[in-house]
């Protein structure tokens, strides 16, 4: 008789493939149209504050929109949202391909972009604990990540290049990802019913306005806590490294922007390695030691990324890295050998932090407050990234990006030491019977 609880692979499940299918394609549809956003802001201004202006439309609508659509993604059905949002942003750029733009458009663009994200991702976040069991969340988790570090390759060094210097127009970059985003609403749609027989829960209630449900319930429970701040923290430096990233290949690198972007394609794989083992780590390694060694490995090659081109005429003064000083591809020398080396082992450090807060979020918050608990988590790093953000790029126009991402590390490191040293032993909850809260 075969067991009732052998599940095949995730991805031979219907459901979860359809919502990794989904997923894959509204978020490099998304990718493509952020990367395309800071081109034509740098190309046309020429400022780093503007192109974190842009980063912050981007990012900002997620403290208001973000927490709104976590309420409608654990009250309404979740499959209608993540079509409506994907339809809705396929209608923005539908708008776009036909009446084009111009720089104020663009951040006009992005913010109707960003709210319509939010309900679409707040109902996808929602949906993943529904669709696997709990022991698949960390494996479902690390599979989500790797969806997405597919999408930015894809978009940041393909799709976006590719309409905009082959085809010269951001009209056709728009036109395909009305497109992506049509093909997703059509993925979503086939994820059919959600259901989670495993985690049938009694409360979870939280006497809170809708604004604070979320916020509650993560202060009710420290790990959770603890967990929400970590992503928090990465995000937020995330956000800020991607408002400096045009900057710093231009300026540090010296390279264009379209060329800069593939030497930084090595952090996809140091994710996809990370992904590949965060999983198996994060049910054997208990989160703190996990979390904390990811974070310092993190800090440590964010400023080491600061001072490539250093570190690279220090190092070519020993005799087996005497080659750096004979890379000369064009603009590409020793300091872009050293950004590729470190950002492998960045975007390693970055997938193993990710994975392990996020599963430690999905496992522990109860399914009805999922939407809620993980949009006030997305306002919260919008919240930490929106004035640092603006700061960062104003700083980098004045003194430049080498000591402004020096700085961005040694704030990190600091608030890293901080949550550490706050308590993580989750308050008393319900009961825990074979491994599922009743």
């Amino acid at each position: 008789m075969p067991d009732p609880e052998r599940r095949p692979p995730l991805l031979q499940q219907r459901p979860f493939r359809m919502l990794s299918f989904s997923r894959f394609c509204s978020r490099l549809a998304q990718n493509a149209i952020n990367f395309g956003l800071v081109l034509l802001i740098v190309d046309e201004t020429g400022k780093a504050f503007l192109s974190s202006l842009l980063v912050l439309a981007l990012v900002v609508p997620s403290t208001v929109a973000g927490i709104a659509a976590g309420v409608a993604a654990d009250h309404l059905p979740k499959r209608i949202l993540v079509v409506a949002g994907d339809l809705a942003r396929a209608a923005i750029c539908g708008y776009v391909a036909w009446k084009g733009g111009g720089v104020a458009a663009y951040y006009l663009i992005a913010v109707g972009l960003s709210v319509s994200s939010q309900f679409a991702g707040s109902a996808e976040g929602a949906i993943l604990p529904g669709v696997v069991r709990r022991h698949e969340l960390a494996r479902a988790n690390a599979i989500g990540h790797a969806v997405t570090i597919a999408a930015q390759l894809a978009g940041f060094g393909a799709l976006t290049p590719l309409a905009l210097r082959v085809f010269d127009t951001p009209r056709i970059l728009f036109a395909i990802c009305g497109g992506l985003y049509v093909l997703a609403a059509g993925y979503g749609a086939a994820i059919g019913r959600v259901t989670s027989p495993e985690r049938l829960e009694i409360g979870g209630r939280v006497e809170a306005p809708w604004w604070q449900a979320g916020w509650r319930q993560m202060r009710s429970d420290p790990a959770v806590m603890h967990a929400a701040v970590e992503l928090t923290l990465i995000a937020t430096t995330v956000i800020i490294l991607g408002s400096l990233l045009p900057t710093y290949i231009t300026d540090t690198l010296g390279l264009p922007i379209e060329v800069g972007a593939a030497v930084l394609i090595p952090g996809a794989a140091g994710m996809a390695l990370g992904l590949r083992v965060a999983g198996f780590l994060a049910h054997r390694v208990p989160h703190g030691a996990l979390s904390s060694a990811g974070f310092a490995a993190f800090v440590f090659l964010l400023a080491a990324l600061a001072f490539v081109n250093p570190e690279s005429e220090f190092l070519a003064g020993y005799g087996p890295f005497e080659w750096l000083n004979d890379v000369s591809l064009g603009d590409f020398d020793g300091g872009g050998v050293i950004a590729m080396m470190v950002v492998f082992p960045l975007g390693f450090a970055y997938a193993i932090v990710s994975v392990a807060a996020q599963t430690v979020l999905n496992d522990r918050v109860p399914l009805q407050l999922q939407g809620r608990v993980l949009a006030t988590q997305g306002a919260m790093a919008a919240l930490a990234a929106s004035l640092p953000v603006l700061v960062a790029g104003g700083l980098s126009d004045l003194v430049g990006v080498t000591p402004v991402l020096a700085l961005v590390a040694g704030a990190t490191a600091v608030v890293a030491v901080a949550n550490v040293r706050q308590p993580k032993t989750a308050a008393p909850g319900p009961p825990v019977i074979g491994g599922t809260w009743r």
